[in-house]
């Protein structure tokens, strides 16, 4: 069982070391974001490190749906594929995207592939996905642009690898009941135009509450303190520094 693996003999030795995430990503700024935000306590790797990982299809309806399935389906492949290079205690997967009021809540989930149409591909770059959302807004007024970035991690821990031979359905649903969720919202509004050379994706367009910058001209610092991944990253440290305790 996983709770038996959380609390049997030798976890307690492991849990003072420093404790490694697999970030279900090949994103390096969002790892390099994690990383920065959760210091020298922690080990942040993503997917590029493990060479052969499984192409997950993000098809659910909800944030919580995708960073689930995410964090799930990397946990099994992990177990299946033998001894990893990297072997971590914990995969942690985020879905994130952009809100805008005006649209009723779109892009929504569909953040990274808002302007896969017109890109004529799947994955469309930061600047499509920006150039669209202008087009969408351009007869608002950025006073009515009012938006919100949202970020929603799980958490799984990697069960180990004797669960392997267990039934798929049955491993599923241990490793979907272990998963913890943990939810970060940034409030702000959506700029005329993009602006600064920080970050990624949508962050040249958004200017967080009580700013009048956007997140790209903000810097990593700033952002780092209050951004949607910010906060869900922070009730997620707490969370793992009381498992150590």
């Amino acid at each position: 069982m996983l709770v038996g693996w959380l609390t049997g003999p030798g976890w307690n030795d492991y849990r003072r070391q420093v404790t490694r995430l697999l970030i279900a990503t090949r994103n390096v700024h969002k790892i390099r974001e994690i990383q920065d935000f959760l210091g020298p306590s922690y080990e942040c790797r993503g997917l590029e490190n493990l060479p052969g990982g499984p192409e997950i299809i993000e098809d659910a309806e909800s944030f919580a749906g995708n960073a689930t399935k995410k964090a799930v389906t990397i946990a099994r492949w992990l177990v299946s594929s033998g001894a990893p290079s990297f072997l971590p205690e914990f995969i942690i997967a985020d879905d994130s995207g952009i809100e805008v009021d005006t649209l009723d809540g779109a892009p929504g989930v569909r953040s990274a592939r808002f302007a896969a149409d017109e890109a004529g591909r799947s994955v469309p770059s930061d600047a499509e996905n920006n150039a669209k959302l202008l087009r969408l807004l351009k007869v608002v007024p950025v006073g009515k642009r009012t938006a919100r970035f949202r970020c929603v991690l799980a958490l799984a821990p990697l069960p180990p690898t004797e669960v392997g031979n267990a039934s798929p359905v049955c491993y599923s649903d241990e490793l979907e009941v272990s998963v913890r969720l943990f939810e970060g919202v940034c409030g702000g509004k959506i700029a005329a135009e993009p602006s600064g050379k920080s970050g990624f994706g949508y962050d040249p367009l958004f200017m967080p509450d009580g700013f009048d910058q956007t997140f790209a001209d903000l810097g990593e610092a700033i952002k780092n303190r209050i951004s949607h991944r910010a906060k869900a990253l922070e009730e997620m440290r707490a969370y793992l520094s009381r498992l150590s305790t």
